[in-house]
């Protein structure tokens, strides 16, 4: 089956087709659990399963409704809500706490943490389903789909609408993930209100252009309101903001008003993560009750998805699904293409004195980073003999470019990777002799990793060593020199070192 044995870490890895079989299902869902009919939930009685739910961060919504979908499936659940009383307080490790709850033989983990990216760790690392209840200010897919299932439920289609997002569009990790999820569906147009400080990240708003969404910006939240079938308002989420003069200047932008809901269309939804800050609330409390209000049935809808979510992972569900199955898509990770070797005689008009007998010259390095080169390749540990240097090119003196040359020296595939990583585009020659005995060009990998102080460029991700996670850094070819963190999705328009 197209779910078993699935996580749900993020909504990339979900095709137009499962999500609507999803959607679809949780429908059905809805229906039985409002007629109490539990011949048609209570799919896991008797098998003896156990949820684990690991909130390391407060909730009420995603932990609650996960709880009770369990409950209403027919497993059991077991697990904490805030760190206090764990082990974690003693400085535990995300890694260690995994491995206790995957020892336990628990049958699947529903995880929420503070680092980017820890939920896809997670994944990698336990043998059993993990649901990405919130990582950071990453992602939070379960939120998405019931999302998607409100937003249908009230308009009748995912298809050819206006949608608003407002609030904290940097940091929000719920609007994050439904910008992914309204790009698999075709004219959707999507309007935005933030304050500058906390508007949508450019990395996503690209993203979002290059799969056909229109962005239209607003400069208020009345006018962003009349243009839209639904707003998306989200809460200002000061406890990730590293400036909390942020944080001021994104509450000073106002609230939605009963006057402002008066503006809008007469099929218009009112929709909100939740929760409501009442210290600063972005919602007007007189519009609770209000028919447009769809906040608290959209919370309700947590339910009925994430039961079905669970059942399609545990293979309780999906026998019947004959859609289009996300697949991982398939990877060239060549990054060593063989040049011909032209014989020539050693050159006495250069720079740096040439090796003159065996050796390896890494020629065309971007400017600098030979340093990086020869700390990576541990070169002075070794003790090697070498010289770097960031030279003007003898045929074209306007180009300058880096070089290291290292006497008696050959590289494993791994070392290629990792030159190839922090200069894509360089040349290594193998020297016998006193010659050219052989010649490569490097291009950026599809996969970096194993590299000593390479580096995620995202302070919140679970990889930065400054979080004391141990999890090493993997980064994913995004473009000619442009890389993407496996773990937290963060765009590097180059290769970062510690």
């Amino acid at each position: 089956m197209a779910f078993n044995g699935r996580d749900l870490t993020d909504i990339h890895a979900f095709t137009r087709d499962e999500l609507l079989y999803i959607i679809d299902k949780a429908a059905a869902m809805k229906r039985a659990l409002a007629e109490h009919d539990t011949s048609r939930y209570r799919l896991a009685e008797g098998r003896d399963l156990l949820a684990a739910l690991l909130f390391y961060e407060n909730s009420t919504r995603t932990r609650t409704s996960f709880e009770i979908a369990a409950l209403r499936l027919g497993m059991r659940t077991v697990g904490f809500s805030g760190v206090e009383g764990t082990s974690v307080k003693k400085g535990e490790s995300l890694r260690h706490t995994l491995d206790m709850y995957e020892a336990y033989q628990c049958d699947t983990v529903i995880m929420r943490h503070p680092l980017d990216g820890s939920a896809r760790f997670a994944a990698d690392h336990v043998g059993v389903p993990v649901f990405n209840a919130g990582d950071g200010k990453h992602e939070h897919p379960t939120q998405t789909i019931l999302d998607l299932f409100t937003i249908r439920e009230h308009l009748g289609r995912l298809e050819d609408f206006d949608i608003g997002l407002s609030g904290d569009l940097k940091y929000g990790r719920t609007v994050h993930s439904l910008l992914v999820a309204l790009s698999k569906f075709p004219g959707v147009r999507v309007h935005t209100f933030a304050h500058e400080a906390i508007d949508l990240p450019p990395a996503l708003a690209a993203f979002a252009r290059e799969h056909g969404i229109e962005l239209r910006r607003h400069e208020s939240l009345a006018e962003i309101a009349r243009a839209v079938d639904v707003l998306y308002q989200t809460r200002i989420q000061k406890e990730r903001m590293p400036d909390l003069s942020e944080f001021e200047k994104a509450r000073s932008m106002g609230r939605f008003t009963p006057e402002i809901l008066e503006q809008t269309r007469p099929g218009f939804g009112l929709m909100h993560p939740l929760p409501i800050d009442k210290t600063a609330p972005s919602i007007d409390p007189a519009i609770d009750g209000h028919p447009k209000a769809l906040y608290k049935t959209q919370a309700g809808n947590g339910v009925p998805t994430r039961l079905v979510e669970l059942a399609l992972s545990l293979g309780l569900l999906g026998e019947d699904f004959a859609g289009e199955a996300w697949s991982e898509p398939p990877v060239d990770d060549s990054f060593i293409h063989e040049k011909e070797v032209v014989d020539k005689p050693p050159r006495t008009d250069v720079s740096i004195r040439p090796i003159r007998n065996n050796g390896v010259v890494i020629d065309h390095v971007a400017p600098y980073r030979e340093e990086t080169l020869v700390r990576i390749l541990r070169v002075r540990e070794r003790r090697d003999i070498y010289r770097a240097a960031t030279v003007k090119s003898l045929r074209r003196p306007d180009h300058v470019k880096g070089m290291l040359m290292i006497e008696d020296r050959e590289f494993s595939e791994p070392e290629l990777r990792a030159i190839a990583a922090v200069s894509p585009g360089c040349t290594v020659n193998i020297i016998r002799g006193g010659k050219v005995h052989r010649k490569f060009r490097l291009e950026l990998p599809a996969r970096i990793f194993g590299i000593p102080s390479l580096l995620c460029g995202n302070q919140g991700c679970i990889t930065r060593p400054e979080h004391r996670e141990s999890v090493p850094v993997v980064l994913r070819r995004a473009g000619e020199r442009a890389v993407r963190c496996h773990y937290c999705d963060h765009l590097m328009e180059t290769v970062l070192f510690e």
